[in-house]
Protein backbone atom coordinates (compact mmCIF):
# COMPACT_ATOMS: atom_id res chain seq x y z
CA UNK A 1 0.00 0.00 0.00
CA UNK A 2 1.42 3.83 -1.14
CA UNK A 3 1.60 6.41 1.63
CA UNK A 4 -1.24 8.29 0.23
CA UNK A 5 -3.38 5.33 0.50
CA UNK A 6 -1.91 4.80 4.10
CA UNK A 7 -2.76 8.50 5.05
CA UNK A 8 -6.00 8.43 3.55
CA UNK A 9 -6.95 5.75 5.54
CA UNK A 10 -5.82 7.63 8.69
CA UNK A 11 -8.62 10.50 7.75
CA UNK A 12 -5.74 13.20 7.32
CA UNK A 13 -7.54 15.83 5.03
CA UNK A 14 -5.73 17.84 3.07
CA UNK A 15 -5.54 21.68 3.49
CA UNK A 16 -7.54 23.80 0.94
CA UNK A 17 -5.57 25.18 -2.14
CA UNK A 18 -6.89 28.48 -2.83
CA UNK A 19 -5.14 30.66 -5.41
CA UNK A 20 -4.92 34.73 -4.57
CA UNK A 21 -7.33 36.61 -5.06
CA UNK A 22 -6.86 38.78 -8.68
CA UNK A 23 -3.79 36.59 -9.45
CA UNK A 24 -1.76 39.27 -8.01
CA UNK A 25 0.72 37.07 -5.87
CA UNK A 26 3.60 34.46 -6.89
CA UNK A 27 2.24 31.03 -6.48
CA UNK A 28 4.10 28.65 -3.81
CA UNK A 29 5.81 25.93 -6.09
CA UNK A 30 6.73 22.40 -5.04
CA UNK A 31 9.32 20.31 -7.12
CA UNK A 32 9.36 16.70 -6.98
CA UNK A 33 12.75 15.54 -8.51
CA UNK A 34 14.58 12.39 -7.47
CA UNK A 35 17.81 13.92 -9.00
CA UNK A 36 18.83 16.29 -6.22
CA UNK A 37 21.12 18.20 -8.61
CA UNK A 38 18.19 18.87 -10.97
CA UNK A 39 15.77 19.60 -8.13
CA UNK A 40 18.46 21.94 -6.30
CA UNK A 41 18.90 23.88 -10.02
CA UNK A 42 15.58 24.46 -10.28
CA UNK A 43 14.58 25.34 -6.76
CA UNK A 44 17.66 27.96 -7.28
CA UNK A 45 16.37 28.97 -10.47
CA UNK A 46 12.75 29.57 -9.50
CA UNK A 47 13.21 31.36 -5.98
CA UNK A 48 15.75 33.71 -8.67
CA UNK A 49 12.36 34.55 -9.98
CA UNK A 50 10.60 35.73 -6.51
CA UNK A 51 8.42 32.18 -6.40
CA UNK A 52 8.15 30.95 -2.85
CA UNK A 53 9.26 27.22 -3.62
CA UNK A 54 10.08 24.18 -2.23
CA UNK A 55 11.56 20.57 -3.12
CA UNK A 56 11.04 17.14 -2.29
CA UNK A 57 12.72 13.83 -4.07
CA UNK A 58 9.37 12.31 -4.29
CA UNK A 59 5.57 12.33 -4.56
CA UNK A 60 5.68 10.17 -0.56
CA UNK A 61 7.52 12.88 0.52
CA UNK A 62 5.53 15.55 -0.82
CA UNK A 63 2.27 13.90 0.64
CA UNK A 64 3.80 13.53 3.86
CA UNK A 65 4.03 17.75 4.04
CA UNK A 66 0.85 17.83 2.38
CA UNK A 67 -0.11 15.52 5.57
CA UNK A 68 1.35 18.51 8.25
CA UNK A 69 -1.02 21.00 7.01
CA UNK A 70 1.79 22.64 4.24
CA UNK A 71 -0.15 24.17 1.10
CA UNK A 72 1.08 24.98 -2.38
CA UNK A 73 -0.32 26.77 -5.20
CA UNK A 74 0.98 24.03 -8.18
CA UNK A 75 3.26 21.40 -8.18
CA UNK A 76 5.97 20.15 -10.72
CA UNK A 77 6.96 16.79 -11.23
CA UNK A 78 10.11 15.69 -13.15
CA UNK A 79 12.82 13.42 -13.95
CA UNK A 80 12.53 9.52 -15.02
CA UNK A 81 9.13 7.51 -15.18
CA UNK A 82 6.20 9.66 -13.77
CA UNK A 83 3.50 6.98 -12.66
CA UNK A 84 -0.03 7.98 -13.32
CA UNK A 85 -1.31 5.68 -10.60
CA UNK A 86 0.52 7.60 -7.60
CA UNK A 87 -0.77 11.28 -9.33
CA UNK A 88 -4.18 9.84 -9.81
CA UNK A 89 -3.64 9.64 -5.59
CA UNK A 90 -2.90 12.75 -5.04
CA UNK A 91 -5.21 15.01 -7.15
CA UNK A 92 -8.15 12.82 -5.81
CA UNK A 93 -7.23 13.92 -2.50
CA UNK A 94 -6.22 17.48 -3.55
CA UNK A 95 -8.35 18.28 -6.59
CA UNK A 96 -7.70 22.12 -6.49
CA UNK A 97 -4.15 21.24 -6.33
CA UNK A 98 -2.57 22.32 -10.26
CA UNK A 99 0.08 19.46 -11.55
CA UNK A 100 2.49 20.06 -14.11
CA UNK A 101 4.47 16.91 -15.12
CA UNK A 102 8.42 17.43 -17.07
CA UNK A 103 8.28 13.92 -18.84
CA UNK A 104 10.97 12.23 -20.32
CA UNK A 105 10.94 10.66 -24.09
CA UNK A 106 7.51 11.68 -26.54
CA UNK A 107 5.29 8.88 -25.15
CA UNK A 108 2.05 11.03 -25.91
CA UNK A 109 0.19 8.04 -24.78
CA UNK A 110 1.92 8.37 -21.39
CA UNK A 111 1.45 12.16 -21.68
CA UNK A 112 -2.26 10.76 -22.17
CA UNK A 113 -2.30 9.02 -19.05
CA UNK A 114 -0.86 11.89 -17.03
CA UNK A 115 -3.14 14.31 -18.12
CA UNK A 116 -6.53 11.37 -17.35
CA UNK A 117 -5.00 10.97 -14.12
CA UNK A 118 -5.50 15.16 -13.17
CA UNK A 119 -2.18 16.48 -14.36
CA UNK A 120 -3.33 19.40 -16.21
CA UNK A 121 -0.45 19.69 -18.34
CA UNK A 122 2.40 18.06 -19.49
CA UNK A 123 6.13 19.20 -20.90
CA UNK A 124 8.91 17.53 -22.37
CA UNK A 125 11.72 16.98 -20.01
CA UNK A 126 14.09 19.47 -21.67
CA UNK A 127 11.95 22.57 -21.67
CA UNK A 128 13.67 25.85 -21.15
CA UNK A 129 13.06 27.65 -18.06
CA UNK A 130 11.06 30.98 -18.51
CA UNK A 131 8.86 28.36 -21.22
CA UNK A 132 8.17 25.91 -18.11
CA UNK A 133 7.60 29.28 -15.57
CA UNK A 134 5.44 30.58 -18.32
CA UNK A 135 3.43 27.20 -18.37
CA UNK A 136 3.09 26.84 -14.70
CA UNK A 137 2.14 30.34 -14.07
CA UNK A 138 -0.44 29.62 -16.77
CA UNK A 139 -2.31 27.14 -14.72
CA UNK A 140 -2.42 28.94 -11.64
CA UNK A 141 -3.30 32.13 -13.44
CA UNK A 142 -0.72 33.91 -11.86
CA UNK A 143 1.53 36.32 -13.12
CA UNK A 144 4.72 35.04 -15.59
CA UNK A 145 7.74 36.95 -15.85
CA UNK A 146 7.82 38.71 -19.27
CA UNK A 147 9.01 37.00 -22.13
CA UNK A 148 11.88 37.58 -24.01
CA UNK A 149 10.96 39.53 -27.42
CA UNK A 150 12.31 39.81 -30.47
CA UNK A 151 12.93 43.42 -32.20
CA UNK A 152 9.09 43.28 -33.26
CA UNK A 153 7.83 43.28 -29.45
CA UNK A 154 4.64 45.51 -29.92
CA UNK A 155 1.98 43.24 -31.18
CA UNK A 156 -2.22 43.41 -31.38
CA UNK A 157 -4.03 40.52 -29.91
CA UNK A 158 -6.82 40.98 -32.13
CA UNK A 159 -5.09 38.82 -34.73
CA UNK A 160 -5.80 35.72 -33.39
CA UNK A 161 -8.70 34.81 -31.41
CA UNK A 162 -8.24 33.70 -27.54
CA UNK A 163 -8.80 29.93 -27.87
CA UNK A 164 -5.91 30.28 -31.21
CA UNK A 165 -3.46 32.19 -28.92
CA UNK A 166 -4.13 28.99 -26.27
CA UNK A 167 -3.75 26.46 -29.12
CA UNK A 168 -0.21 28.58 -29.94
CA UNK A 169 1.08 28.80 -26.40
CA UNK A 170 0.84 24.78 -25.96
CA UNK A 171 2.12 24.58 -30.10
CA UNK A 172 5.30 27.11 -28.27
CA UNK A 173 5.46 24.44 -25.50
CA UNK A 174 6.24 21.33 -28.32
CA UNK A 175 2.92 19.85 -27.99
CA UNK A 176 1.66 17.85 -30.67
CA UNK A 177 -1.98 18.39 -31.89
CA UNK A 178 -3.34 15.38 -29.63
CA UNK A 179 -2.01 16.63 -26.55
CA UNK A 180 -3.20 20.01 -27.01
CA UNK A 181 -6.13 18.07 -27.72
CA UNK A 182 -6.41 16.48 -24.84
CA UNK A 183 -5.18 19.76 -22.68
CA UNK A 184 -8.14 22.29 -24.13
CA UNK A 185 -10.98 19.38 -24.13
CA UNK A 186 -11.19 19.47 -27.97
CA UNK A 187 -11.03 17.31 -30.54
CA UNK A 188 -8.07 16.49 -32.65
CA UNK A 189 -9.86 18.00 -35.80
CA UNK A 190 -11.08 21.16 -34.45
CA UNK A 191 -7.25 21.84 -32.70
CA UNK A 192 -5.69 20.83 -36.50
CA UNK A 193 -8.34 23.50 -37.76
CA UNK A 194 -7.35 26.34 -35.10
CA UNK A 195 -3.56 25.29 -36.67
CA UNK A 196 -4.27 26.40 -39.89
CA UNK A 197 -5.89 29.71 -39.22
CA UNK A 198 -3.05 30.31 -36.73
CA UNK A 199 -0.48 29.97 -39.94
CA UNK A 200 -2.83 31.91 -42.56
CA UNK A 201 -3.26 34.81 -40.18
CA UNK A 202 -0.15 35.13 -38.78
CA UNK A 203 1.58 34.57 -42.56
CA UNK A 204 4.19 31.67 -41.90
CA UNK A 205 4.84 29.03 -43.75
CA UNK A 206 4.12 26.14 -41.07
CA UNK A 207 3.57 25.37 -37.14
CA UNK A 208 7.17 25.68 -36.41
CA UNK A 209 7.38 29.74 -37.42
CA UNK A 210 4.53 30.46 -35.87
CA UNK A 211 5.71 29.17 -32.63
CA UNK A 212 9.10 31.01 -33.31
CA UNK A 213 6.80 34.37 -33.16
CA UNK A 214 4.98 33.16 -30.46
CA UNK A 215 7.96 33.07 -28.14
CA UNK A 216 9.78 35.91 -29.94
CA UNK A 217 12.48 34.02 -31.64
CA UNK A 218 11.90 35.05 -34.79
CA UNK A 219 11.79 38.84 -36.28
CA UNK A 220 7.77 38.35 -36.64
CA UNK A 221 6.03 39.54 -33.04
CA UNK A 222 6.12 38.34 -30.00
CA UNK A 223 2.62 36.67 -29.34
CA UNK A 224 1.01 37.53 -26.01
CA UNK A 225 1.26 33.79 -23.82
CA UNK A 226 -2.91 32.63 -23.21
CA UNK A 227 -4.40 32.85 -20.04
CA UNK A 228 -6.25 30.47 -18.62
CA UNK A 229 -7.79 28.07 -20.81
CA UNK A 230 -11.53 29.01 -21.53
CA UNK A 231 -14.50 26.00 -22.58
CA UNK A 232 -15.92 25.20 -25.31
Amino acid sequence: MSSLELVAEAGIAAPPHDMPAGGTARPRLVIVDPNRLRRDCLKMAVLGLGWPVAAVPSLRDLWRRVARGEAFDAVLIGGGAIAAEEVARLTAAVPQLPIVAAADGEDDRHAERLLSAGVRDVLPANTGLQRLIATLARICGAPSPPPSRGPAAKFSARVLTRRQREVLTLISEGKSNRLIAAALSLSEETVKAHVKQIIRRLKVANRTQAALIATGASRGPAIPLAGPPQQG
